[in-house]
């Protein structure tokens, strides 16, 4: 199945290469929610994120378009902390905290536009590489010694398109992007301390992978290839 997908985008991308009729440029942004999962039995909740981007692609005749895009995206959790009194009798009222990873994104893929009476939908496939730049641990933070910098991930994208004039459009655009990589891993018997408590615990193993859904608002100006006969 994975095969199959990978060559179904790699043929895309090089038709679109081939036979390219415009190519675009522009930028996209919007808000999100981030998810993480976490598999040492912690619950995650949602958390609001955005992103910025900025893209290239080349598009054919037909309506295949390869892709290109160099971006800004937050990435991350939330957790609800309920109210507590610690060893010291100090209560600590309900609050939530907040893990956030800033990502610089780059993505390559294909996209395939289908021509309706008023717009165009498309759908499109892409693969992630992503670098942390900086991340905030809200709770837990000796789990900054655990962060993986790069990390990887695919894009599934659908969305629509309108001409504002012969070489401008516009258009929105969501995006599923679930990390095949881990964003933060810590081996099994690394020890920790629980700050609610105030006491250290045998650590097990943890690791946990983000996945994004985002909503992007764009703008793509177009120039059009013409060939002489």
């Amino acid at each position: 199945m994975k095969k199959t997908l990978l060559f179904q985008l790699f043929f895309l991308g090089i038709s679109g290469a081939i036979f390219a009729q415009a190519t675009g440029f522009g930028i996209k942004a919007g808000p999100g929610l981030g998810f993480q999962r976490w598999n040492g039995g912690s619950k995650r909740d949602l958390l609001s994120i955005y992103h910025v981007d900025a893209f290239l692609d080349s598009e054919s005749a037909s309506g295949n378009i390869i892709y290109g895009q160099l971006g800004f995206h937050t990435r991350g959790s939330s957790s609800r902390i309920g109210p507590f009194e610690d060893v010291n009798g100090i209560y600590y009222p309900a609050r939530r905290l907040k893990t956030v990873f800033s990502n610089v994104v780059l993505e390559i893929g294909a996209k395939k536009l289908i021509q309706t009476k008023r717009f165009e939908t498309f759908y499109a496939l892409g693969v992630r590489g992503e670098y942390t730049s900086k991340s905030k641990f809200e709770f837990y933070d000796e789990l900054q010694d655990w962060v993986r910098k790069f990390n990887y991930g695919i894009s599934i994208r659908m969305g629509a398109e309108w001409k504002w004039n012969k070489l401008t459009k516009y258009g929105i655009d969501l995006n599923i992007a679930p990390d095949i990589s881990k964003q933060i891993y810590v081996p099994a018997g690394i020890r920790y301390y629980n700050p609610i408590t105030k006491t250290t615990s045998p650590g097990y193993e943890q690791s946990v992978r983000n996945i994004a859904i985002e909503l992007s608002f764009y703008i793509r100006f177009l120039q059009i290839i013409e060939y002489d006969e």
